[in-house]
């Protein structure tokens, strides 16, 4: 009795598996370029957002070919004074706990506590800085009109494409090429 339900469980059993195996799509192989890139492959600050090209400096150094009103320019300028202060004050705040971190990693057993603290203080004030810089690319983008974006937006896409050609040449990493051996000191 046993021995007619084996032979049919059995069969149902192992093709559960390949029909599922069947049933979903090839996996999607990662492009050449943005292979083992990282997050940042997308963009300064992940997909969409761009934040480096609407620097205000980027944008009052581009005021001709943006067709910049005298407005628009002291109000990037107010921006990117902002923006500069902001960043050497995070900067001053950071090198300090560095530096009080350096000292202590001097010591023979430095004190963790300690450690923690001071890393912990020197990457909020590197990570305050990088907010308020994405803060004031955002207020600088809303500064221009709709045909300044676009350009601006323009910029990026060719910048983007450029890197995308570099990274494609040949003697770069991708699918099918193998990475360089090094060589060995004394061989050439």
């Amino acid at each position: 009795m046993k021995r007619k339900w084996t032979m049919p469980l059995a069969l149902a059993l192992l093709a559960g598996p390949v029909m599922a195996q069947q049933a979903q799509p090839p996996a999607q192989q990662p492009q050449p370029a943005r292979m083992g890139m990282g997050p940042w492959a997308q963009g300064a600050m992940g997909p969409g957002l761009h934040a480096g090209v609407h620097a205000p400096q980027h944008l009052v150094n581009r005021r001709e070919a943006l067709g910049l009103t005298p407005e628009q320019v002291s109000r990037l300028e107010a921006l990117a004074q902002e923006a500069k202060q902001a960043g050497d004050k995070a900067q001053a705040e950071a090198k300090t706990h560095w530096d009080q971190l350096a000292e202590l990693w001097k010591q023979p057993t430095p004190d963790v506590n300690q450690v923690r603290t001071h890393a912990q203080a020197a990457m909020q004030a590197m990570q305050g800085a990088r907010v308020s810089h994405l803060v004031t690319a955002a207020q600088a983008k809303a500064v221009l009109t709709a045909e300044q974006r676009g350009r601006v937006a323009g910029w990026a896409d060719a910048g983007r494409m450029r890197m995308q050609q570099r990274m494609d040449r040949p003697g770069r990493m991708g699918p099918e090429m193998r990475p360089m051996r090094m060589r060995r000191p004394g061989r050439p």
